[in-house]
This record gives C-alpha cells, sequence and structure tokens, in this order.
C-alpha cells in the first residue's frame, strides 16, 4: 500500500506515521514545509522504513505521483488561525493546497482520500468553516470524479504525551503542582476521546471497503462538561489546587460537541475508552512525565 500524506508530523500525525510503516508492504510520502518541525518522526524517515519526506508543493507532489502509484492520501495539513494568523493562511492550509492535490488525485485516479477534519460547528470559526468548505469540495470530487473521499470529524482528543500548552495536559500539570488554575464557567459540553481510540479509529476507515462520500464523526459519544472535566482533574491528583472558575471569560457562541458515532460503529464494534478511565490513566502518566 502506496500512502501520501500531507503533513504528518505534528501530534497525531505522528503516531498514525509510525503505525503506517510498520505494516507489511506500506510505502509512504509525507509533505514537509521549511518550518516543519520533524523532531516527531526524524528518526524512523529513510528507506528502511520506507517512508521519505518531500516539500510540501505541487510540483514535488505531482513528481511523487509519477514514481509511486499511490493508493490512498490522507490530508493531516492545517492551520487553525492561531496567535493571529490572517485568514489566507488559514485558506491556503486548509483549502487550497489539500484541494490542488484531490485535483492531482483525480487526474492520476487516485481512489481514496481521507482529510481529517472537525466537530466543531462549521461556522464556529475559520478553522472549521475552512475545513468544511474542502469536505464540499470532496463531496464534488466524489460525485463527478469516483473517489471515495472520507470527512473525518475529530473531537476533543488527549493523551499523556501531549505538548504540556495544551489544554488538558496544562490543567493536569498544574493541578499536580498544586497550582492555582485560571479557568471559564465551563458550562460547554465536549466530547473527549483518547488518542489511541482517534488513531483506531482512523486506521479502520483507510482499510474500509467503503465507496463514495462520506462523513465520519470520531468521538465517544458522551459529553461532559469542561466544568465536570475540571473537578475530576482536581479530585484525582489530590484536589491541592485552588480553581478560579469564571476567571477567564467564555468565548462568543461556545458550542457544546458531541459525536454521532454511528457511522463509525457501523465499521467496527466501536467501544472508545470512557473519558473518566482515560483521564485517570492520563494522570498517572503525567505524574511519570
Amino acid at each position: 500500500m502506496n500512502i501520501l500524506v500531507l503533513g504528518g508530523n505534528g501530534y497525531l500525525g505522528s503516531k498514525i506515521i509510525k503505525l503506517l510503516c510498520q505494516r507489511d508492504g506500506a510505502n509512504i510520502v509525507l509533505t514537509r514545509r521549511k518550518t516543519s518541525d520533524m523532531s516527531r518522526i526524524e528518526k524512523i524517515i529513510g528507506t528502511e522504513n520506507n517512508i521519505k519526506a518531500i516539500p510540501a508543493s505541487i510540483d514535488a507532489i505531482e513528481a511523487a505521483m509519477e514514481y509511486d502509484n499511490f493508493d490512498i492520501i490522507l490530508n493531516m495539513a492545517c492551520s487553525y488561525g492561531r496567535k493571529n494568523t490572517l485568514y489566507n493562511n488559514v485558506i491556503e492550509a486548509n483549502i487550497e493546497f489539500p484541494l490542488r492535490v484531490l485535483n492531482c488525485a483525480a487526474e492520476k485516479q487516485i481512489k481514496k482520500f481521507l482529510t481529517i477534519g472537525t466537530g466543531l460547528p462549521d461556522e464556529l470559526n475559520m478553522y472549521s468553516f475552512s475545513k468544511k468548505m474542502f469536505s464540499d469540495f470532496g463531496h464534488y470530487y466524489a460525485l463527478y470524479h469516483k473517489i471515495d473521499f472520507f470527512n473525518l470529524r475529530l473531537e476533543m482528543f488527549y493523551g499523556a504525551d501531549e505538548p504540556g500548552n495544551r489544554f488538558i495536559p496544562c490543567l493536569i500539570d498544574k493541578m499536580i503542582k498544586g497550582e492555582d488554575v485560571n479557568v471559564t464557567l465551563g458550562t460547554q459540553h465536549r466530547d473527549i476521546i483518547a488518542v489511541e481510540d482517534i488513531i483506531n479509529a482512523i486506521l479502520i476507515v483507510i482499510d474500509s471497503d467503503l465507496h463514495g462520500y462520506h462523513e465520519i464523526s470520531i468521538g465517544t459519544g458522551i459529553a461532559p462538561t469542561i466544568s465536570e472535566l475540571v473537578d475530576y482533574i482536581w479530585e484525582k491528583t489530590g484536589k491541592r489546587s485552588i480553581i478560579h472558575k469564571g476567571a477567564v471569560p467564555m468565548r462568543e457562541n461556545e458550542p457544546d460537541c458531541k459525536a454521532d458515532i454511528s457511522r463509525i460503529s457501523s465499521l467496527t464494534d466501536w467501544n472508545p475508552i470512557d473519558w473518566k478511565s482515560g483521564i485517570n490513566k492520563m494522570i498517572d502518566d503525567r505524574r511519570k512525565i
């Protein structure tokens, strides 16, 4: 199986690539930008692991398509629009670049295209809006170019080895140390899922024999409030921190998010780890780290 991965150097992408390159007969080509941090996967790049990196440019991708008969394209490249990123950067990363690759896939008759989307409401921000727009293009290409297009709408995921500046590991680390914690009121509901379950779901879709266009939500189907999550972490870390709920203002139009797991459940016996067990294990693992 020959796989082209757009991106793949991030937290989730690097985990997917490490598993894919262990498969018999798997050959992986991933794209990288000049500024990409490749530290998570630099040790496995090379012919020994049947994985190589090419520039994130259409010319390089078209050249790779001449020599590699790709079976699947997995789009993990994106921009979240953080730190005052201009909209044009988000549009280029989330729509223009993957769309040009999708068009190349149609020309080369590559039949399977998976893109990592989001479970956030479509018009919450430019990130979720641009992901929805690209998925709409995927729907068009599935209809008129017979590409099997999968939009995987991921819910909020967590893992023990996540970067410490992300919300859940930051909470855990602060509470392990007994530091004060400033949070919102946390009334919004969030479906939170272990990264291992996310990876499992992506591999299931890669191996599926579905055809056409599909939107597949990936979560647990259960959505505690953020306040419940904060309270649970506080309890499991020994109740040492003082929590200031409401010290951080809620975002405007803060949504509730819960995955409809019927589609992923139709592909497998979907039994993701419940959030309390997963968070409890994450706390234990973060203590060791």
